[in-house]
């Protein structure tokens, strides 16, 4: 097992914020290009390629507006009740960071217009315009499509944590770890889990410098057997929480090495035994 050592910090620096400016480089470019590209559209009468553009300039917007306004410190973990698959339970909560559902809405209609407009394109150059080579048109439309359908894959992710009863974050309860994010409800029993340790996507390092990406829990080679692949594991996306991860990895750690603390997880006990965790950070 892997733990954040104590007395050192693997997650910094945590917060986005313009110190995360340099990192969205690539995206403000893209921006400039797609609200240029569209008003170059749009000025010489191509309004189906103009919308697709800007639409999907604003969409970009969105998504570093919703960067930029996550909190600029971390949020205080406390107690709260999650509901689990054997009904509701008392839990210590560790927040993740919740969209606005106006924001969410916004994304997926930008989207969908994005989309709409693609098809119209596309469709308008393979079959009404015989000057355009249809190789260009294809991979024209194929782009503009493919990227309607990640904006909308974007959008439908953060309506989803936008409106889900459950306040999204991770749930420590006495005989679980629930998580409630992006990608809806997963749990794990404190008896199945082998392993917690920080760790990347195989090949890739998405946070570079600021730490891993994931949390992962993995589960015991028996229960992993009863499991497809994809659910062997349960992955805590760090870029989503707005608690601290490496309080989130220690608390995690502890309670897995100490199983007759876990009793106290969910009252003010708890919280007393997370802060002493997070003076020794």
């Amino acid at each position: 097992m892997s733990e954040s050592g104590r007395g050192s910090s693997m997650w910094r620096p945590r917060h986005r914020g313009w110190n995360l400016a340099h990192h969205l480089l690539p995206t403000f470019l893209l921006i400039l290009f797609l609200s240029g590209a569209g008003i170059y559209a749009f000025w010489h009468g191509r309004p189906a390629l103009s919308t697709a553009l800007l639409a999907s300039a604003l969409s970009l917007v969105l998504v570093v507006f919703s960067t930029f306004r996550r909190p600029t410190v971390d949020t205080r973990v406390g107690n709260a009740a999650v509901e689990t698959s054997t009904g509701q339970r008392a839990a210590t909560w560790f927040p993740i960071f919740r969209t606005s559902t106006t924001l969410a809405a916004l994304m997926v209609g930008l989207a969908v217009v994005v989309l709409v407009a693609s098809i119209a394109l596309s469709s308008k150059l393979l079959f009404m315009h015989d000057n355009v080579p249809t190789v260009i048109a294809a991979i024209a439309g194929a782009l503009l499509i493919g990227c309607a359908i990640f904006l909308i894959g974007r959008g439908l992710r953060m309506a989803k944590i936008a409106a889900v009863d459950q306040a999204p974050g991770v749930y420590l309860t006495r005989s679980r770890v629930v998580q409630y994010d992006s990608h809806g409800m997963a749990e794990i029993y404190w008896n199945e889990i082998s392993a917690i340790e920080a760790a990347d996507p195989p090949g890739r390092h998405p946070l570079g410098r600021r730490g891993p990406a994931w949390i992962r829990i993995e589960r015991f080679n028996q229960a992993r057997a009863e499991q497809s692949s994809k659910d062997t594991a349960v992955l805590i996306q760090v870029h989503e929480l707005s608690a601290n991860p490496d309080l989130l990895l220690r608390t995690l750690a502890h309670y897995l090495q100490h199983p007759a603390a876990r009793a106290e997880l969910g009252t003010d006990a708890a919280i007393e035994t997370l802060d002493a965790l997070r003076d020794d950070a």
